[in-house]
């Protein structure tokens, strides 16, 4: 019998590699996304930072296939800019999406699943290490991280496995389709437009999603630990964190961001 994977934004980037590689495995994928517009293919046009679409969209699959063996919360939304003037409608997105769209599915998809099911909240490094002018991507990841983290300690003994995965920057149309505001005041100058020139100019140096979905999909299936970091730049900066005073490291993080 074939198992069950749920995924959130898996129509393109990493959510799409993600899903090709379940399939391949013999899952039957069911995808949630806005973008999707085919049931019959397992694709549920959803919002996921809408709860009673999200919680149609679940029983749909559930009443079709009667379980969820594994969900992977791919699904997010990033946000650049002052924080003092970013607009407070694009925080509460970006809180929406990335927190609220994971609590929502996951919450949803619990129901459905038994012993041995995984789940799998595709975070961030910036969950760790926070950057300037990303401060509420970074929260929002965070937010996410001690989300995972709390339910693996929750439903241990209900034999699920929920495992944190922090990848750094994948090569995406994750970048591009960021809430970028770089509106400024004398105490920022020209920090914020450098800082999203600094993500643009980096775009051909990150890995690409293919090869980021390969090295996820081990951890969201075998992994055991409950956080992996994945890249090892950012495995080494993560090191570091652990190890360097905080002032001294904030300082690192803000002359290499």
């Amino acid at each position: 019998m074939k198992k069950i994977a749920v995924i959130t934004g898996g129509t393109s980037g990493l959510g799409k590699e993600l899903k090709k590689l379940y399939a391949a495995d013999g899952y039957t994928v069911c995808d949630l996304s806005r973008s999707c517009d085919d049931e019959e293919r397992d694709e549920y046009r959803c919002d996921v930072t809408d709860e009673a679409q999200v919680n149609a969209a679940v029983e749909k699959i559930a009443a079709k296939y009667g379980r969820i063996d594994a969900l992977v919360n791919n699904a997010g939304a990033g946000i650049l800019g002052a924080t003092e003037l970013l607009d407070t409608d694009a925080v509460k997105k970006a809180f929406d999406v990335s927190y609220y769209g994971a609590l929502h599915v996951t919450r949803a998809c619990l129901k459905h699943m038994l012993r041995g099911g995984r789940i799998a909240f595709i975070c961030s490094i910036a969950a760790f290490i926070p950057v300037p002018f990303r401060s509420v991507y970074s929260s929002a990841k965070a937010a996410e991280l001690m989300l995972g983290e709390a339910l693996r300690m929750e439903l241990k003994g209900a034999g699920i496995t929920v495992t944190c995965i922090c990848p750094g920057e994948i090569r995406t149309n994750f970048s591009a389709n960021r809430m970028s505001d770089v509106r400024t005041a004398e105490r920022y100058g020209d920090r914020p437009q450098a800082a999203l020139d600094h993500i643009t100019k980096k775009t051909g140096k990150r890995m690409s999603a293919e090869k980021a979905a390969e090295k996820i999909y081990k951890k969201c299936t075998k992994g055991r630990k409950a956080v992996y970091v994945i890249g090892g730049k950012y495995r080494f900066f993560r090191f570091a964190q652990k190890r360097l005073p905080d002032t001294f490291f904030l300082n690192m993080t803000d002359k290499f961001s």
